[in-house]
């Protein structure tokens, strides 16, 4: 397995090239993160014959030569996924599943309506734009006036992710947070229009209306995408879509259940190229 950094457009992947790949994943990280915290996995999963980009999402990690960190919008996170789908498809020939986890899971999706994308693979994401769920929460950041004041004040005021996501809770054990701490290209906060701008974002692709195969999977511990969270996104998202909850498993599969859940997309990727 081989290492690469590679810059396209001014966003950071970080590429995991198993010998004799068979496909090739695109992730999406999580709120906060950034492509480089998925190591663990890629490193496993990449000898499995894969090829692995895992990308940081404009305003994240190391892409942030253009605009500073904590500063983004949804749209700008699909058009990265979606242009290193791209990218990925020309560069390798290889089949493209795009591959998202938590909040990333909203890139992953919208990207669907590229051709490149063959499939989708979703980790504990349950803000997937256009579902109920998400709809429901969508009102008031779409409500005018809510929009004046944020483009007043919405790049001035911050949301702190420290205080408003428990990662101890999240991840499953305590210290989780103290340890992100640790990573300098972790982002710690998001200005308000950032944040708005996942519940004022529209996929080219309604869920409804998908077509192309889907595999939605989450940790039976997980306090974020419980199992009745992701069961309602799957009742929302159109085409094959196959639902697997793993027991006693935390929110970050790739991280803290890295072999079982590495199997599982493995296996689920070969029926689907």
């Amino acid at each position: 397995m081989l290492k690469e950094l590679h810059v396209k457009d001014e966003i950071v992947a970080h590429r995991y090239r198993g010998k004799d790949a068979k496909y090739a994943l695109v992730i999406s990280h999580g709120i906060a993160g950034h492509g480089g915290v998925y190591n663990p996995f890629c490193v496993h999963h990449a000898d499995k014959g894969a090829d692995i980009w895992a990308y940081d999402a404009p305003g994240h990690g190391q892409s942030t030569t253009n605009q500073p960190r904590g500063q983004w919008t949804m749209a700008q996170w699909v058009d990265a996924a979606t242009m290193y789908a791209e990218h990925v498809s020309d560069e390798t020939g290889l089949p493209v599943f795009a591959m998202g986890s938590s909040l990333g899971g909203a890139a992953a999706f919208s990207s669907l309506h590229s051709d490149a994308v063959r499939g989708l693979i979703l980790m504990g994401a349950p803000a997937i734009p256009g579902t109920p769920w998400v709809t429901a929460m969508a009102a008031p950041w779409r409500d005018p006036a809510v929009a004046k004041v944020l483009e007043n004040l919405g790049r001035a005021a911050r949301l702190d992710i420290g205080i408003f996501f428990d990662f101890d809770k999240d991840y499953g054990y305590p210290g989780a947070a103290a340890s992100i701490r640790l990573d300098p290209y972790t982002t710690w906060s998001y200005d308000l229009a950032s944040w708005a701008s996942l519940f004022q974002f529209d996929p080219v692709v309604p869920p409804q209306d998908n077509t192309k195969p889907v595999l939605l999977s989450s940790g039976a511990n997980d306090p974020i995408a419980t199992p009745e969270v992701v069961q309602g996104v799957a009742k929302s998202v159109g085409g094959p879509v196959d639902v697997v909850c793993m027991e006693n498993a935390p929110h970050q599969l790739m991280q803290f259940h890295t072999e079982p859940y590495s199997d599982l997309v493995h296996d689920w990727v070969l029926k689907h190229i």
